[in-house]
């Protein structure tokens, strides 16, 4: 079989591509991915992100090594296993990041993606339920909405917020993202708004596009240097143009490991013919880390705990059936904060996931459980963390899970910047309205009240925010493992576009940013440009 594009992984990144590369009637283009159809009403439902996220039959149960900034705990880290990747299974909270996160990216070497250079693609992308503006369109393919579930505990916390001396934001993704408001999400119509509903569902059938699910990919197939195709279920696929991988930050450095373009001392271990020694391939591992802090509310309080229980679930399934609302259409936070950890730094550096609900906390995927009373949750993570991790692959066997090193916590100021938070966390609590719904702070328990302790209990309880990246870093220096267009170093016919090129983190959740990578590439790729320019 031979295409002129083989895209490797049906991820939010693979299914831009997918689009717009098939746009071109005469370019043969196929989608490979390892997983399943995103068709399944736990993945169309949004409060099914919490059996997803859990189950293997929907992403990738990864697991951590044993993090010593986090007292030796494994983390599970769960990726898509599906056709729109990690966005058919995440929290639907749409957040670009901040215009700095973008120009710090252009500095270190990663030309042309400036903000200025990369706004008309965040905003051609995106299908603005509230109408068109300087920050919105309304044509593009994935639809924004507010959230339609709100309790009046929410209304509270943002009012207290508001006291407490944050800036009300109606729109996190406008000029200026701080400040205390409701999170937009990607939904339509109540239902998750995946990429591959945005990108893949309207022209799956073009003739020149081929998608494949249950395709994991053995390796890429190079002669010498120039990337020729894959081997996919044990079968060689020929790629005439370019192999596009689109993994993701940890499977992304492991395909490449595997096939040859990695460290030294990694291909040497796996035993594989080396195509390129790059350094640097699966280091500059970044995501986001903040533990839970929840709050038992008065009992006469709406939460959604109440909720879930099974008559509950039945009420809440029969209104959702009926009218797309209700807990079910419930995104993974509600109120959104974006703060500053102190008062010398130029820009937000925490944002908090803010949600009314609360459960014990586990490692251990599908392990956590509803407290039985009301209650209240607030995460505080750290959106520009210094620490850094690494991902390699222990065998030269795509299906075994790589080596993945979170470091939490590496650095110190990266765990200072979170207690802040927790204290930020707490004086908005201990603010009127909120204050007065409060029965008792229950994670952690009210005696924790020093630096000290609040660090003791971050190390115990922080987990990952769900937004790894970096480990296939763009860059224009010798040591990056891409260049300004994606290409590897080292190689010919070969990119990789996905989250694991981003030098560094984005000033929150990571799907946008990865949506805007594709668009920019695959405009060049097909030397279309963005409609708007603002």
């Amino acid at each position: 079989m031979e295409y002129d594009y083989i895209i490797v992984g049906g991820g939010s990144a693979g299914c831009v591509l997918a689009n717009r590369l098939s746009n071109l009637p005469s370019t043969r283009v196929l989608l490979l991915e390892a997983g399943r159809s995103h068709r399944h009403p736990l993945i169309n439902i949004p409060l099914g992100y919490g059996s997803t996220t859990a189950s293997p039959a929907f992403s990738y149960q990864f697991k951590s090594e044993p993090d010593p900034g986090t007292n030796l705990r494994q983390h599970h880290l769960p990726r898509g296993k599906c056709l729109g990747g990690s966005s058919s299974i995440n929290g639907m909270i749409y957040i670009r990041g901040q215009a700095k996160d973008f120009d710090l990216w252009a500095q270190a070497g990663a030309t042309g993606w400036d903000w200025e250079s990369v706004k008309p693609y965040f905003v051609d992308s995106v299908d603005q339920s509230r109408g068109p503006s300087p920050w919105h369109s309304t044509k593009g393919p994935l639809r924004l909405e507010d959230i339609k579930f709100k309790l009046p505990v929410c209304d509270a916390l943002i009012t207290a917020g508001i006291k407490a001396g944050l800036a009300y934001n109606e729109d996190f993704n406008s000029a200026d993202q701080e400040g205390i408001g409701y999170y937009q999400t990607t939904m339509r119509n109540g239902r998750r708004w995946s990429a591959a509903n945005a990108y893949l569902d309207g022209i799956k059938n073009r003739p020149n596009l081929t998608i494949k699910t249950h395709a994991p990919i053995d390796r890429i197939v190079f002669d010498k240097d120039r990337a020729i195709g894959v081997i996919a279920n044990g079968q060689e696929i020929t790629a005439t143009k370019e192999v596009i991988v689109c993994a993701g930050a940890y499977s992304s450095p492991q395909l490449l490991q595997i096939s040859g373009v990695g460290p030294k001392s990694v291909l040497g271990h796996l035993d594989v013919n080396p195509v390129a020694y790059r350094e640097q391939v699966g280091e500059n591992l970044q995501d986001h880390a903040g533990p839970p802090m929840a709050w038992r509310l008065n009992h006469h309080q709406d939460s959604v705990n109440k909720e879930l229980g099974p008559l509950g679930l039945i009420r809440n399934a029969i209104t959702y059936a009926l009218t797309r609302s209700g807990v079910l259409s419930m995104p993974a936070a509600a109120v959104g904060i974006f703060a500053r950890s102190n008062e010398h730094i130029s820009r937000p550096d925490l944002q908090f996931h803010c949600l009314p609900v609360s459960g014990t906390d586990s490692d251990e995927p599908g392990q956590q459980q509803v407290d039985a009373f009301p209650g209240f949750t607030i995460m505080p993570y750290l959106m520009h963390p210094r620490s850094r991790g690494k991902v390699y692959a222990k065998s030269p066997d795509a299906c075994l899970d790589p080596i993945i090193e979170v470091n939490y916590f590496a650095d110190e100021q990266d765990l200072e910047a979170v207690v802040s938070g927790m204290r930020l966390a707490q004086r908005i609590v201990e603010t009127e309205p909120f204050a007065a719904a409060v029965s008792e702070r229950i994670r952690p328990l009210a005696d924790v009240n020093t630096d000290s302790d609040y660090a003791a209990y971050a190390r115990d309880h922080a987990h990952t925010g769900y937004h790894p990246v970096g480990t296939c870093r763009m860059g224009s220096d010798p040591e990056a493992v891409v260049d300004p267009q994606c290409r590897v170093y080292g190689t010919r016919n070969l990119r990789v576009v996905d989250a694991s090129v981003m030098p560094s983190l984005v000033s929150g959740n990571t799907h946008a940013a990865t949506i805007m990578i594709a668009e920019k590439i695959a405009a060049g790729l097909t030397q279309e440009k963005p409609t708007t320019h603002l």
